[in-house]
């Protein structure tokens, strides 16, 4: 003898057979989603780090600490209480190379009147030393030159260009940029530069 399924059985099967596949309809989307939101945290790394600000006039030069020509190290912080003259340059700028000479003059016409002063040659030359010695030998420079040839001190000071100089404060601020070469060993030169150690003396005082 056979049975006979009530109808309203297969009602409520084909019921929820529709409802389980109208929740697979709605989940598939999200599931999709939430993976490829998943994947792409893990793929996409640590977010980049900005850059730092740039530096103005007023306020404290930024940092920096490179090795020098001649070996070891040197850093910005090393010639605090002095007026600090930091050149960004290059052996590949033109620029750069001309105004060389003048920069070695301005910097024995200061030692030689003892006032408390210091050129730092920032080289951003990526072959390094090599083809920096060959322009210091050439020049006779003798004030520091410090190698960076991963650029950093571009990105602390966000030059555009080279060559490119700031004036430092013996208080370790920043007063004054230069864009492009100058008449570094002329008397306004010379004279505005004393005036600034001479300010810093008496705002000490």
């Amino acid at each position: 003898m056979s049975v006979v399924r009530p109808i309203e059985t297969d009602t409520e099967s084909i019921l929820a057979s529709a409802r389980k596949r109208a929740i697979a309809i709605i989940l598939t989307p999200v599931v999709v989603t939430v993976i490829w939101a998943f994947a792409a945290i893990l793929t996409s790394g640590p977010a980049p780090t900005p850059p730092p600000p740039a530096p103005r006039v007023g306020q404290p030069a930024p940092v920096f600490t490179f090795p020098l020509l001649g070996g070891g190290t040197s850093s910005l912080s090393d010639y605090r209480s002095k007026v600090v003259l930091i050149n960004i340059w290059a052996t590949w700028c033109p620029s750069c190379i001309d105004e060389m000479p003048d920069l070695q003059n301005l910097y024995a016409q200061m030692k030689s009147k003892r006032v408390s002063f210091e050129i730092l040659g920032v080289s951003i030359d990526a072959l390094g030393a090599e083809p920096v010695r060959k322009w210091v030998d050439r020049f006779g420079i003798t004030f520091p030159i410090l190698l960076d040839p991963r650029g950093t001190v571009k990105k602390l000071y966000r030059t555009t260009g080279v060559p490119e100089t700031f004036v430092i404060d013996p208080k370790g601020v920043l007063v004054r940029k230069f864009i492009g070469p100058r008449k570094w060993d002329g008397p306004t030169m010379i004279n505005y530069l004393n005036g600034i150690f001479n300010a810093s003396k008496r705002s000490a005082s």
